[in-house]
């Protein structure tokens, strides 16, 4: 009966001791690693959209706006999104051509994009 109880006694300890805190923090970091750009760019793509693009109803054309000078990933990223058509003046500014709704939404949520205006001939 010592034995049984022995063992349950240890079982507890594990799930509330030091080692759990420690697994605990663990398992957090790893979330957060693996999908922390994604749930930031999620809670932040409202802010990423130009006001005038929130509430669009059909293909729209778009300017997508960089902080930094984009790579070949960054470019073929986007273009899976629209049309890519060029840049508009600086190397950071890339014309998206006919963005549907739901693209422009997933489009605001990627965490690397600083912001997201209409294309104004």
């Amino acid at each position: 009966m010592t034995q049984s109880r022995s063992i349950k006694n240890t079982r507890l300890r594990l799930l509330v001791g030091p080692d759990a805190c420690r697994l605990f923090a663990g398992l957090i970091l790893v979330v957060a690693i693996l999908f922390g750009q994604q749930v930031y760019g999620i809670a932040s793509a409202n802010e990423r959209l130009d006001p005038s693009l929130r509430n669009v109803t059909g293909p729209a054309n778009v300017v997508v706006v960089l902080n930094f000078p984009p790579e070949r990933f960054h470019n073929e990223r986007i273009a899976e999104y629209g049309a890519f058509s060029g840049r508009d003046g600086a190397l950071s500014r890339l014309r998206l051509r006919f963005v549907s709704p739901a693209n422009l939404r997933a489009l605001a949520s990627i965490a690397w994009i600083a912001r997201i205006e209409p294309l104004t001939q």
